[in-house]
């Protein structure tokens, strides 16, 4: 980030301030795991999908497909994959401004996907996207508060990011 120091009156120098090695690591660290959250949930979501006849027919469930819950998860996913590849573009003096601009799109398009779903179904979407409404349950309801959570908190880093980005 540059900043202005003030020397005199009329003369001003502009100081390059370095992030420093642990904020690229934690950067790395958050992007490697949100892509490996998200990841995981679009294999299990859609491993769940391809047993779906055969879960039905043993316990009676029926699975159904959602595709904002599949969006929410494939944002999560690219917004991992480009946090974890800003640092790396920054310190190769690469195109940084495009990554961190993708990963906060990306969780930006995540948490308005579930704000909207929010609005729309209530805390319980995810379960009602899922299961119909068999899925009006409070553990649904944990699991749809755990994905806001995470989506919030990786959107106000990655806005946080973005900022000392352009503000250099």
């Amino acid at each position: 980030m540059k900043m202005m120091e003030r020397i005199s009156g009329t003369e001003s120098v502009v100081k390059k301030r370095e992030l420093n090695k642990l904020t690229y690591y934690l950067t790395i660290f958050l992007g490697f795991v949100t892509f490996v959250f998200g990841f995981i949930s679009i294999v299990v979501y859609l491993g769940i999908l391809y047993l779906s006849p055969v879960i039905s027919n043993l316990t009676g469930i029926v699975f159904l497909t959602s595709r904002y819950f599949l969006l929410t998860l494939i944002m999560l996913t690219f917004a991992g994959f480009f946090t974890a590849s800003y640092p790396v573009s920054k310190a190769i003096d690469g195109n940084s401004s495009f990554h961190v601009i993708m990963a906060f799109g990306c969780s930006g398009v995540a948490l308005g996907t579930q704000v909207f779903k929010l609005a729309i179904s209530g805390p319980t979407w995810i379960g009602l996207d899922l299961l119909g409404s068999s899925g009006n349950t409070m553990e649904m309801m944990y699991l749809t508060a755990v994905y806001f959570v995470y989506s919030l908190i990786l959107f106000v880093v990655e806005f946080t990011l973005l900022k000392g980005e352009f503000s250099e």
